[in-house]
């Protein structure tokens, strides 16, 4: 465990409070709307442009229809061919899409190594994003038309929430502040 996870995790004894920035398990969804093109973009970009960086995606969540319309075997591919180690969650394993199981369902890997899991709709991929996932960044990747981008806007609790664009993108320089800063995940009544 790095030390400012420890550090944050002994903050009871602080007297003000801390605004945390710890865990990155970032997850990406990749809605049966999305295009190949933009999902492979989105994915691969929030996988390998700094691999060990607090806002690279662990997760990538993929909608079952994906699975039919060539998309996830896209993305996939490209993840593989980037040299991502692609881990199973339970569905993708009994799917056959990767061959090693994940050890853990929530975990933040640090290099290029991510969990693949399929869900069935909007709600499980939401669901499976609060259950495992650390509150720093999460993504959607679906067309700009479809109502469902909105809706997980909305829905996702986390410190940062974006639509067709990789979690990557939640960096300080990114933001326009000059450099890299921390992503709060901590519940103070602000971030």
């Amino acid at each position: 465990m790095p030390g400012t996870v420890r550090l944050l995790q002994s903050s009871e004894r602080f007297v003000i409070p801390v605004l945390g920035h710890a865990d990155g398990i970032c997850h990406v969804y990749v809605d049966e709307s999305a295009s190949s093109d933009a999902a492979c973009k989105v994915v691969v970009d929030a996988k390998t442009d700094y691999p060990s960086a607090c806002n690279a995606m662990e997760t990538l969540l993929l909608h079952s229809p994906t699975l039919r319309n060539g998309v996830a075997m896209d993305v996939l591919m490209k993840l593989r061919k980037a040299g991502v180690k692609c881990l199973g969650g339970p569905t993708a394993m009994k799917m056959g899409l990767c061959d090693v199981a994940a050890d853990k369902l929530k975990y933040e890997y640090g290099d290029m190594t991510c969990m693949v899991e399929v869900v069935e709709n909007l709600d499980q991929a939401i669901e499976w994003i609060h259950s495992y996932g650390s509150g720093h960044t999460e993504s959607i990747v679906c067309s700009d038309e479809s109502p469902v981008g909105e809706e997980f806007l909305r829905r996702v609790d986390a410190a940062c929430v974006f639509k067709n664009a990789s979690t990557r993108f939640a960096d300080g320089f990114r933001f326009g502040l000059g450099a890299e800063v921390g992503i709060s995940t901590g519940r103070i009544h602000s971030r």
